[in-house]
């Protein structure tokens, strides 16, 4: 098996529990971000739109701590506490993700780590060589 390699950027503290991305080989897993800004404070408010851009930049951070984009993004989990907020989400996928966009599953959850946050997404990032 390829060596595991804990990828922690700058700016996003790392838990004793989990890493926010772990590369193996030319694989990317980024563990489930949130709307937390590096103070480890909720970023957006209500709004799941706004969280969802939150969520989108710390993707994007850890994808390019580890050397790839948003554009390697090959599979994307969301997970979100209120339905009515898949357009607020989707909008900003399509965003995100403008031009071939990655593989999608959406999940309805009952709660998320802390009642304020409405969304988390997690990814799979291939590694260009």
């Amino acid at each position: 098996m390829a060596e595991r390699v804990p990828i922690v950027p700058d700016g996003l503290a790392a838990s004793p529990a989990f890493s926010p991305g772990v590369r193996v080989g030319e694989l990317l897993f980024v563990s489930g971000q949130i709307a937390q800004g590096a103070d480890g404070e909720l970023v957006g408010g209500s709004d799941c739109t706004a969280q969802t851009r939150q969520v989108m930049a710390r993707i994007r951070t850890i994808a390019e701590a580890a050397g790839a984009t948003m554009q390697d993004v090959v599979k994307i989990t969301t997970f979100l506490v209120n339905l009515d907020d898949y357009p607020g989400f989707s909008a900003v996928r399509s965003e995100t993700f403008p031009e071939n966009p990655p593989a999608s599953s959406t999940v309805a959850v009952a709660a998320l780590v802390r009642p304020e946050f409405l969304v988390e997404v997690e990814a799979v990032v291939h590694i260009p060589n």
